[in-house]
């Protein structure tokens, strides 16, 4: 007899959402969803110049590059921290602090210039995808960058 299914389908994050809500009695896993969804919540430019540092007592704490930005911030307080509510779906966070603090991302550092050997010149035989020709360019670009 063939089975009729009345339910409607459901995606598997509404599935897994208990699940993980008992594995996560203590709230370890905000962390790491405030930080995957903190570019979006606030835009790129202030994410440019901000970084989730933890989150302690429902409160995330965000360092902040200069106290201009902390005093800027602190005047969208309240749309950031609704964003937040929204974008995590729970009362993980209720509040927001911002710090001073120095970022830990590889970007911010100044890039230094990197003494090269002398290259020589290798001719591609003659390609005529452009694409291809490209992809081999930047192969070939890479292979005499590379460290031997």
């Amino acid at each position: 007899m063939p089975s009729t299914r009345k339910d409607a389908p459901q995606k598997v994050g509404a599935l897994l959402r208990p699940i993980i809500d008992r594995l996560d009695a203590e709230g370890h896993f905000a962390i790491v969803r405030l930080i995957r969804e903190w570019p979006d919540i606030v835009g790129a430019n202030i994410a440019r110049r901000t970084q989730v540092d933890s989150i302690k007592f429902h409160t995330a704490v965000i360092k902040v590059s200069t106290a201009m930005w902390i005093q800027e911030l602190g005047l969208i307080k309240s749309q950031i921290l609704t964003r937040v509510r929204e974008r995590l779906g729970d009362d993980s966070v209720r509040d927001i602090r911002f710090v001073r603090g120095s970022l830990s991302r590889r970007e911010r550092s100044p890039l230094r210039p990197v003494p090269r050997a002398a290259r020589h010149a290798i001719e591609l035989p003659a390609l005529k995808d452009p694409e291809l020709r490209r992809a081999f360019e930047s192969l070939i670009e890479a292979w005499g960058r590379a460290t031997r």
